[in-house]
């Protein structure tokens, strides 16, 4: 009898509960706020890196792609935002708000209030590195005046449109260095082909910086200078640790500066803010060492080396 009690205290504790404070927080909680308060369920989707506005549950979390929600909202409206987890930990930023970031936990509902007092387009980030797809896990907030035509702000990369990657290449760095690169989102900050011209908000060089010149930043001279690094690299060289210099103008600095690089992409480094006491860039390097060898970070620089365009006087 004390076995069979046991077990049905274990079914109501593995069942009900869960099902009474989703319910809780589902159900009775909202219905207690202010009528004039416009509330706003939002779903963390790590898979397919995208916040969405549809309802997210065991049955479609695997095969639906959810559209990534833009937010309308009137201004001077009052707005609940509620922030859900389908998956893992998340944070929810909109900087040029100054509103969160917001620590959004698996099982847990975090709620904010958001007055839509200033008119425009902002974006809105994930700033937890939450998986593949986090860089992709952007929208935007719309304010719009009431009575005016909403502004419609450039598009942001598709999350439900993520290319297929293929396999990883052999036997070519370079190659090697744009699959890592794109496959790793890389793009989604420093632009398709490393050119940049994305913005940081409250960064302090404005845009996070670009790569297409990276054979100059690291003082590599001429074409032929950046072909025999080239080369090195292929070879399986670990660059910062040659002793010996090869047939590279100034090689010492070259060296220094591609150690330098490479470090940065294996330690990150947090942005600086252009304004101390304002809100922090929402676009951080991450620490890429537990997911990249030396070889994938050197392969890397190699793509950035590569994608500079020489002048024929140079």
């Amino acid at each position: 009898m004390k076995e069979r009690f046991a077990r049905l205290g274990l079914i109501f504790l593995l069942g009900c509960v869960p099902v009474g404070v989703a319910g809780y927080e589902c159900l009775y909680r909202p219905s207690t706020y202010p009528s004039e308060l416009r509330v706003i369920d939002l779903t963390g989707v790590a898979n397919s890196g995208t916040w969405t506005l549809e309802p997210v549950d065991g049955l479609n979390y695997w095969w639906k792609q959810f559209e990534p929600a833009t937010l309308r909202l009137t201004l001077g409206e009052r707005v609940l935002l509620r922030f859900h987890s389908a998956d893992v930990y998340h944070q929810f930023y909109i900087p040029a708000l100054d509103f969160g970031p917001f620590s959004v936990k698996p099982g847990t509902v975090t709620e904010a209030e958001l007055n839509a007092s200033q008119a425009g387009a902002f974006e809105y980030y994930c700033t937890y590195m939450c998986g593949g797809c986090h860089f992709y896990m952007r929208g935007w907030v719309i304010v719009t005046p009431e009575g005016e035509e909403p502004i419609e702000p450039d598009p942001i990369q598709c999350p439900i449109c993520l290319p297929d990657f293929g396999e990883r290449p052999t036997g070519d760095s370079v190659a090697l260095g744009e699959f890592l690169y794109r496959q790793s989102g890389c793009g989604t900050c420093h632009g398709i082909e490393g050119e940049g011209g994305v913005a940081n908000y409250n960064y302090v060089n404005d845009e996070v910086p670009s790569h297409d010149e990276t054979a100059t930043k690291i003082f590599l001279r001429s074409e032929e200078d950046a072909e025999v690094l080239l080369g090195l690299i292929e070879e399986g060289i670990d660059i910062g640790s040659l002793e010996d210099s090869p047939d590279i103008g100034g090689f010492a600095i070259v060296r220094a500066r591609f150690q330098a690089a490479v470090d940065l992409i294996q330690q990150g480094k947090n942005a600086a803010r252009m304004d101390l006491e304002g809100p922090e860039p929402p676009l951080q390097m991450p620490m890429w060492k537990y997911k990249l060898s030396n070889q994938d970070t050197a392969a890397i620089m190699g793509y950035f080396v590569s994608l500079y365009e020489w002048d024929e006087d140079e």
